[in-house]
């Protein structure tokens, strides 16, 4: 508390003295709103002089970061493949040098102070590139003035807390940070991921895909997709059949995912590897075999407010919330999407669906709208609340080019068939009465009215072990509505399929769900649910004793994530953790020792290697 204190009186007396800015308390995600016309003073004051025991310890964060000072370094904006921005790596390292030096050269970076210092630095040597393009935003920011949108367009997540603020008098007195990502979503938490990013430049050459005249060259150089802070990570795609490896994410058989782009408009993606057929097998033989009522198999219902039978949606619906291949999916899923952990309060669960011939769910969102204004949950996440953002599509069946059953996407593109060969919704109409399944359905219903935009649109059919993503918002957390799809009709057999729909911030009724302002007073004034559990919340103290040798060079974890060197004489890792999470230590990339947080031994735990 007074930390907090003591920083809000240095803010106001900055904005006093110096010209005013804004003040932005991550506490509460309050914020004031002034304006300001005067430099910083940090940014007048000159640079102060590094000793070489700073040198010393900033080289071993980012051993050989300066062997690649003419490199470029491309800047992104979350979802756009094209960089809004570009610096040397040389300049940029010598920025980052400079502001780590002013926080006085700590041994380790946890990962929310790196990406201040990242956010910090890359404003300084981007300029005026990479400022906000929004409506709402303000140009004159900078890259500060895209990475914290402002307390009307910025969700508060469940990590809001533990942002650290960059110090910037650039209109405002403090501005959250961005979080950054590769290309392939992994998000760069420790000065050792970035390293190893431009230590890649070693050998790297432009990566060109496509063919003569589609074709696209990522040049050589270091990519960072900037994520503002509440947002979510999106992949970036340019082409149609354009291929994104994730070698951080180990799929099915132990073997890495990667997508291919299927479309752009709507973004939707192949995933491979993702999981398999003894998986697929295995989640459509528990929910066959489930037998309590809130999770088995029954017939379909939507709504946000109440679930209601939908005379449109005739499939039948179960859910698997934890048995082992669905945590384990559900987990792959979350890192697939650039999350680097697992947040239960971020997804819906895996949907398990059943299809028999003639059903189906006619075109909708999995965007939900409160049509009625007055559900206390906040679905508007184009500002700061929370809704699906993206959706795994499972397929558990193979159906044939006839059977019916797929996925159509109305608003796009049949991409894959040549544009000679595509036809009309009334021609496949037509070719449906006239086929051997033109029975199946009623004359003049929606379903058949579906098939003709199965069989006319851009559609994807099932398989077994085959999985596609798609995204309901843009970056930006506007309903993306070309992502208006439906589940055609099965004309032959059946259709085993399941869906996990991931939101941008924790989702109805979960801690941290975001709470319209109108509501708010219901809640003390707090924009997010508060979290009922509290008592599941842990702060961790990982310390090395320096009594086992073989523990010299070890490190931590949070499951496969680095999060810091845990060696001998190394300081403690502090960290904020919750009852079931899973830290390993690791030596010579192996786990030595492993431990499951438990809260009934003690809100302040010790953790000892």
């Amino acid at each position: 508390m007074k930390r907090d204190l003591s920083r809000l009186a240095a803010s106001l007396l900055l904005a006093l003295c110096c010209g005013i800015g804004w003040v932005v308390s991550p506490k509460n995600g309050g914020a004031v709103f002034v304006e300001s016309s005067r430099e910083s003073v940090h940014e007048k004051a000159s640079a102060p002089t590094i000793t070489p025991h700073c040198e010393s310890k900033f080289e071993s964060l980012f051993p050989s970061a300066s062997d690649f000072d003419s490199a470029p370094l491309f800047v992104h904006y979350n979802g756009d493949p094209e960089p809004c921005g570009e610096a040397t790596i040389g300049d940029f390292v010598k920025e980052l040098k400079q502001n780590y030096n002013a926080e006085g050269c700590p041994s380790q970076l946890e990962k929310y102070k790196f990406e201040s210092l990242m956010t910090k630095s890359l404003h300084k040597v981007l300029g005026d590139e990479c400022a906000s393009e929004e409506e709402y935003g303000d140009e004159s920011l900078g890259f500060l003035g895209f990475c914290d949108m402002g307390e009307d367009h910025t969700p508060v997540l469940l990590d809001h807390d533990e942002l650290v603020p960059v110090v910037s008098n650039y209109g405002r007195s403090q501005s959250l940070p961005c979080h950054f990502h590769t290309r392939e979503g992994l998000r760069i938490t420790q000065s050792q991921l970035f390293t190893k990013l431009v230590a890649a430049l070693q050998d790297a050459e432009p990566d060109c895909e496509g063919d003569e005249e589609t074709q696209t060259c990522v040049s050589r150089g270091v990519h960072l997709y900037s994520v503002p802070a509440g947002r979510v990570f999106m992949f970036a795609p340019s082409y149609v059949g354009e291929i994104f490896h994730l070698p951080h994410v180990t799929g099915s058989s132990n073997k890495p995912i990667h997508l291919e782009v299927i479309s752009l408009e709507p973004r939707v993606f192949d995933v491979f590897n993702f999981f398999n057929r003894e998986e697929s097998k295995e989640l459509v033989d528990r929910a066959i075999a489930e037998t309590s009522e809130s999770h088995r198999i029954k017939r379909s219902t939507t709504g946000a407010a109440s679930k209601s039978v939908n005379s449109r949606r005739t499939s039948e619906s179960g859910f698997d919330t934890n048995g082992k291949t669905a945590v384990n999916i559900k987990k792959r899923c979350f890192s697939a999407l650039g999350f680097d952990e697992y947040i239960e309060s971020h997804s819906d669960g895996l949907q398990i669906l059943r299809y028999n011939v003639s059903t189906a769910y006619n075109s909708h969102l999995d965007w939900i709208e409160d049509t009625s204004g007055e559900l206390k949950h906040d679905y508007d996440s184009a500002g700061t609340g929370g809704n699906r953002f993206a959706t795994i599509l499972l397929y558990m069946s193979d159906l044939g080019e006839n059977d019916g059953g797929e996925t159509v996407f109305p608003y796009g593109e049949p991409v894959h068939i040549p544009e000679e060969e595509r036809i009309s919704q009334n021609q496949a109409l037509k070719e449906l009465r006239n086929s051997e399944n033109g029975n199946v359905l009623t004359q003049g219903s929606w379903e058949e009215k579906l098939v003709s935009l199965c069989r006319s649109q851009l559609s994807v059919r099932p398989h077994s072990s085959r999985a596609v993503l798609f995204y309901s918002q843009h970056p930006n957390g506007e309903v993306d509505d070309d992502s208006l799809h439906g589940a055609c009709p099965v004309l032959n057999s059946q259709k085993y399929a399941a869906n996990l729909w991931v939101w941008n911030t924790p989702r109805t009724g979960f801690a941290g769900s975001p709470i319209k302002k109108k509501f708010r007073d219901e809640y003390g004034g707090s924009a997010v649910v508060q979290d009922s559990n509290n008592d599941r919340k842990v702060s961790g103290s990982f310390v090395n004793s320096g009594r086992d040798p073989n523990m010299d060079k070890a490190e931590l974890f949070y499951e496969d994530t680095f999060w810091g060197k845990l060696g001998k004489g190394d300081p403690p890792l502090n960290v904020n953790t919750f009852e079931g999470h899973l830290w390993n230590v690791k030596v010579d990339g192996k786990i030595v020792k492993t431990w499951s947080v438990r809260s009934n031994l003690g809100k302040v735990q010790k953790f000892e290697v």
